[in-house]
């Protein structure tokens, strides 16, 4: 467990909320505040080792002896940076966007090839991920690629298989989703009827293009079940999933369920 206060504040005053990635070292976390800003600390001393300017999101590759910056851009909306690592040298950098008119960028994460970046943008009720095709020659973003998600927002972090050929998201669809009627956002206090609820979907690519199938999400609850906490956020919000190998992801439900599905043959 991370005691994220214990860690240097950023220039905004702000302690880190999350890690986005570890390097393989193990000496430094790429982490995220809650302004979506994002810095390089050390993992001993706790303090902040590197300071990327307008930095949304981070991740290293090449077995850490680069790292991506998804970040501001002061000539397009967002632009995807790699630099070497530790020294920092620019080596490429291209222009990065959600659809035109869609939403803002929040998060970055390279499969274990470093060939394919996710560049995950969220809006009021859409989520979506943007595609990096990554070349030891340069970055450029695949526009005709990019996956559009409508209905929700309420997306985890992509993750990719121990080989890098799948990936994968969790989403959820409602908020209150044990109530009787998930849409009256005042029904927090109320308790489950009992019996199964569909949650949302675990979503599953094999690089750019999904698979045609994608796996329920789907809780079991007893008849006057209620969250201790209806807005704890193991509540409202479905864990990261991990692959287990290949061929097996494990996702836990805000239901404090844990499951372990195989991925569909496509």
């Amino acid at each position: 467990m991370v005691e994220f206060d214990a860690f240097e504040r950023t220039p905004k005053g702000n302690a880190p909320y999350r890690i986005l990635d570890s390097h393989p070292d193990g000496q430094y976390l790429a982490m995220q505040s809650g302004h979506a800003e994002s810095f390089v600390w050390e993992r001993e001393t706790k303090r902040i080792a590197w300071r990327p300017d307008r930095a949304i999101a981070l991740a290293w590759l090449r077995d850490g002896m680069q790292i991506a910056v998804l970040r501001e851009a002061s000539d397009a909306p967002y632009e995807f940076v790699v630099y070497t690592w530790p020294e920092v040298q620019l080596l490429h950098r291209c222009p990065v966007a959600p659809p035109p008119g869609w939403g803002w960028m929040l998060d970055l994460v390279i499969s274990p090839q470093s060939d394919l970046a996710l560049c995950h943008w969220v809006d009021q009720a859409e989520a979506g991920f943007e595609f990096i095709d990554i070349t030891s020659q340069g970055v450029s973003q695949d526009p005709q690629a990019g996956y559009f998600l409508e209905g929700t927002n309420e997306v985890t972090r992509p993750v990719f298989s121990p080989d890098g050929q799948l990936w994968t998201f969790g989403h959820k669809m409602y908020e209150t989703w044990w109530v009787p009627d998930p849409e009256d956002i005042d029904t927090y206090d109320q308790p489950a009827l009992g019996g199964t609820y569909a949650l949302g979907e675990l979503k599953i690519f094999r690089g750019k293009q999904p698979l045609s199938q994608s796996i329920p999400l789907i809780a079991t609850l007893p008849t006057g079940w209620k969250p201790a906490d209806p807005e704890a956020e193991d509540v409202l919000f479905l864990s990261d999933p991990t692959f287990l190998d290949e061929r097996h992801i494990k996702i836990r439900l805000p239901s404090d369920e844990t499951q372990v599905h195989r991925v569909p043959v496509d």
